[in-house]
């Protein structure tokens, strides 16, 4: 099983440039000022100030159900269908970033250690999370007005953690980014 995560890390190593970190902060940039502020008007209109519950770093189901209620068909059409779209592309735009960024840093600062440049693959587990977490959440919608605790449990965890390795992702890149530096000083 090493074997292959060393695979997928040296794939996206080999991928991971100054061209594709620049598309991946144009195409970052490009979501967090336009497609996420609209979608966050879009989702107040329907979800008021609690919005969706993926912007929650946890939740209950009990939460969950009284504020897609409020939501009305409309509200949860439109709900789902981002999820179903854009929101895809902002997990693999987030994990592009964090990992050109991590990979580049990490092949700099430690040119001889796959193990440690493997650093690069915990930007995966956000992005897993996410597409997780939007799957559930389309399910949970779509089922409305049923009631599937169990599954809406299943999904606040998974939110949670999404948060939680999503710090973590970027804990990890500034820590790859500040070796690079030490280790380009140093050289110097």
């Amino acid at each position: 099983m090493t074997a292959r995560w060393q695979s997928l890390s040296n794939r996206l190593d080999r991928m991971s440039s100054g061209w594709t970190i620049a598309i991946a902060i144009g195409v970052y940039a490009l979501y967090l000022t336009s497609v996420m502020p609209a979608q966050s008007l879009e989702s107040q209109a329907y979800a008021g100030d609690w919005g969706g519950p993926d912007r929650h770093f946890f939740y209950t189901p009990d939460e969950l159900y009284a504020q897609v209620a409020t939501w009305g068909a409309a509200g949860r059409q439109q709900y789902i269908n981002f999820r179903l779209g854009l929101d895809i592309g902002f997990a693999l735009t987030y994990a592009a970033f964090l990992i050109t960024i991590t990979s580049v840093a990490g092949r700099r600062a430690w040119p001889d250690d796959a193990r440690r440049r493997r650093l690069n693959l915990v930007a995966l587990l956000p992005m897993t999370c996410d597409l997780l977490e939007n799957a559930l959440g389309i399910g949970l919608v779509a089922a409305f007005p049923a009631r599937l605790d169990a599954v809406a449990w299943l999904t606040a965890g998974v939110t949670a953690l999404k948060w939680l390795s999503l710090a973590l992702a970027h804990v990890v890149m500034v820590y790859a980014l500040v070796a690079a530096i030490r280790r380009h000083v140093q050289d110097a």
